[in-house]
């Protein structure tokens, strides 16, 4: 599957600049204070699947500065609940459509009420692409912000 998914670090980083100059994207240094991880996806197609991390009660996905290469105006981000020796808990979708109103625009998912366990969301459909590309995601399972 095409996507590329890594958590943020130094090469991380200069991974996302580069690409950002070379297809025209901004770049900033992104934060989030409460954020468990942060991290990019690039070319990231419908199926796509974060990398999992631990929860109990309450997850937020953010995505910041969103673009594709035919212009989606959509992302339907579905949140799933890990589980080895079963199929996995599927969870609501949600739809983010702001992320695509320039720079520093953002759209966010909250997942509320969830069991403990290992999460992780997928792309679920792309709203006039095959493929989008988000410059920052942030995943945060602290509901107090």
């Amino acid at each position: 599957m095409r996507g590329i998914y890594r958590p943020r670090s130094r090469r991380g980083a200069i991974v996302a600049a580069l690409t950002a100059v070379i297809t025209g994207l901004s770049v900033t240094t992104a934060s989030a204070e409460d954020s468990l991880w942060d991290s990019y996806i690039f070319e990231g197609p419908v199926g796509f699947k974060s990398r999992t991390w631990s929860d109990e009660k309450y997850s937020e996905v953010i995505f910041r500065n969103c673009s594709g290469p035919s212009a989606p105006y959509n992302v339907k981000v579905q949140m799933h609940r890990y589980r080895a020796a079963w199929p996995d808990d599927d969870y609501d979708t949600k739809t983010f459509t702001k992320c695509f109103d320039g720079y520093m625009a953002q759209s966010y998912g909250e997942w509320n009420d969830l069991p403990d366990g290992r999460y992780y969301f997928e792309l679920a459909g792309i709203g006039g692409s095959s493929k989008v590309n988000v410059e920052v995601v942030f995943v945060d399972n602290t509901a107090a912000d």
